[in-house]
């Protein structure tokens, strides 16, 4: 099975719970700006992000990596 998303336990095509953890495991475009917008700073400077990026959302709590 290529897909570990695309299948169930039982080995059949499911494709909403597909859909879903998809849509769950998305993370937020401006997550995706943020990253981009402090790799440029750090590069206007002279350096290089090394390692990941955490961030946490005040209201909701989720921590994006």
């Amino acid at each position: 099975m290529g897909n570990d998303l695309k299948y169930n336990a039982s080995g059949c095509r499911d494709i909403v719970a597909e859909k879903a953890i998809r849509k769950a495991d998305h993370t937020p475009y401006e997550i995706s700006e943020l990253v981009d917008v402090i790799k440029k700073i750090a590069g206007a400077y002279g350096y290089e992000v090394e390692g990941r990026i955490a961030f946490r959302d005040k209201k909701s709590k989720i921590v994006y990596k």
